[in-house]
C-alpha cells in the first residue's frame, strides 16, 4: 500500500529509488522517522477513521499532538477537504488534492489518501507546498505586472509609429511631437528591460561580487552629485564620515545608494521641503546608513510592500511619477547579498527614513 503513495511523493524531494525500497522494507514503527527526515507528514488511520500513527512532521504541521492517537482524526482535525479526500479514497482507492489555508502557518499541502481494502486502513500522506505555491504566485504576479509595464509605452510607440507611417511626417512639427514620444516611451522600455535583468542576474546569484572593506565616502559623493545633476532645485545634506569603512561591493553599494536617493528625490521632495538628508549610526559590528525626506510618507500597511517588485504606493502623488517599480527591489536584494538588511520607517514630523546596515571589518 505505501510503495505507490512514498514513489509518487519523493519524486521531486530528492530522494534516491533505493532509500524509498528500504524504507518499505522497515517496520511501521520505522517508517515515520524515515518519513520525518524527508519532511513528509505521515497519518494512518483505522477502520473507524481513527488515529494509530503519526509522525512528527504531520505532528507539528497539522498542530495535532502525538497523544492523540486512538482519536477520532475528525474530532482533533476538522477539515472538511481532509475529510472528503478520506471518503474519495475508501471509493477509488486512493484521492489526491492540495489543501490550502491550514492552521497553523496558513500552509498549503499536496495530500495523498490512500485506502487498503484488506486492513481497512487509510494512510494520508502530506507534502508541505506552501513554498512552492508562493513562488508560483509571485511569478504569476511578476507574468502580470510586467505585462502591465509593457503594456503602455509599446501601446504608445504603435502608435505614434502608425500615425506617422499614416502622414505625419508631413507635417514637421507634429512628426517631431510623434518622434519624442517614441523616443520617450523606448527608453522607458530599455531602462525598464536592464532593471529586469539585473534583478534576474542578482536573485539567480550570478551577480559577482567582490566583497571587501572599503571607504563609503565617495561612492556617497559620487551618487549625490550624479543625483543632482539632474535635480539642481533638491538640497542633500551628506553626514556621511570621511574614515568610515564597511565589507561591500564598491559596484553594488553605488547602485544601491543610486536608487535610494533617486527614489528620495522622485517621492520626498514636494513644494514645502526640497531637502534629502543623509546620516550613518555606526553600531558596532555594523554601520547603518539612512536617507530620509520629508515627503509625504509611506503608510504603515504598505512599508514591507515597497520593496516588492513592480509595488508602487497608492496616492495621487506616486501616480503621477515615472518609473519601473523595481529599484527598492534590487537594493534590498543587493544589500542582502552584501550580508546587511534594508528597510524604512517614519520621519518626523513627516516623510521617510530609508536604511541599510553593512558590516565592518572584524
Amino acid at each position: 500500500m505505501l510503495s505507490k503513495v512514498l514513489r509518487l511523493f519523493t519524486k521531486d524531494k530528492k530522494i534516491e529509488s533505493t532509500e524509498v525500497d528500504q524504507s518499505l522494507s522497515l517496520t511501521t514503527k520505522e517508517l515515520p522517522q524515515i518519513l520525518d527526515k524527508t519532511g513528509i507528514g505521515l497519518i494512518v488511520l483505522d477502520s473507524n477513521d481513527c488515529i494509530t500513527q503519526i509522525n512528527s512532521v504531520a505532528s507539528l504541521d497539522l498542530n495535532i499532538p502525538k497523544d492523540y492517537e486512538g482519536s477520532k482524526l475528525v474530532e482533533v482535525f476538522n477539515n472538511g477537504e481532509i475529510i472528503s479526500l478520506i471518503k474519495s479514497a475508501k471509493v477509488d482507492t486512493s484521492a489526491e488534492e492540495e489543501i490550502f489555508g491550514v492552521e497553523p502557518g496558513n500552509k498549503s499541502f499536496l495530500v495523498n489518501a490512500t485506502f487498503d481494502s484488506d486492513s481497512s486502513e487509510t494512510t494520508l500522506v502530506f507534502i508541505d507546498i506552501t513554498r512552492i505555491k508562493k513562488l508560483e504566485n509571485i511569478r504569476k504576479d511578476f507574468i502580470a505586472n510586467l505585462s502591465h509595464e509593457l503594456r503602455t509605452p509599446v501601446a504608445v510607440i504603435r502608435a505614434n509609429s502608425e500615425s506617422l507611417v499614416d502622414g505625419a511626417l508631413d507635417d514637421k512639427e507634429i512628426a517631431q511631437k510623434f518622434s519624442n514620444a517614441i523616443l520617450k516611451n523606448s527608453e522607458k522600455l530599455s531602462y525598464l528591460l536592464e532593471d529586469i535583468l539585473n534583478l534576474s542576474t542578482i536573485e539567480s546569484g550570478e551577480y559577482n561580487l567582490e566583497l571587501a572593506e572599503n571607504g563609503v565616502s565617495d561612492i556617497f559623493k559620487t551618487s549625490i552629485n550624479s543625483v543632482l545633476t539632474n535635480n539642481p532645485d533638491v538640497e542633500i545634506i551628506n553626514n556621511i564620515s570621511s574614515d568610515i569603512k564597511v565589507i561591500c561591493d564598491i559596484k553594488a553599494l553605488s547602485q544601491v545608494i543610486d536608487n535610494i536617493v533617486e527614489n528620495a528625490v522622485k517621492y520626498g521632495i514636494t513644494e514645502g521641503s526640497n531637502e534629502i538628508i543623509i546620516n550613518m549610526k555606526d553600531q558596532g559590528s555594523k554601520v547603518r546608513f539612512e536617507i530620509e525626506d520629508h515627503g509625504q510618507g509611506i503608510p504603515a500597511d504598505q512599508r514591507e510592500r515597497v520593496f516588492e517588485r513592480f509595488f508602487r504606493i497608492q496616492n495621487n502623488n506616486t501616480s503621477l511619477k515615472e518609473g519601473t517599480g523595481l529599484g527598492l527591489s534590487i537594493v534590498k536584494n543587493l544589500v542582502n547579498l552584501m550580508g546587511g538588511s534594508a528597510g524604512n520607517e517614519k520621519a518626523y514630523p513627516e516623510g521617510t527614513i530609508f536604511w541599510f546596515t553593512l558590516n565592518k571589518k572584524n
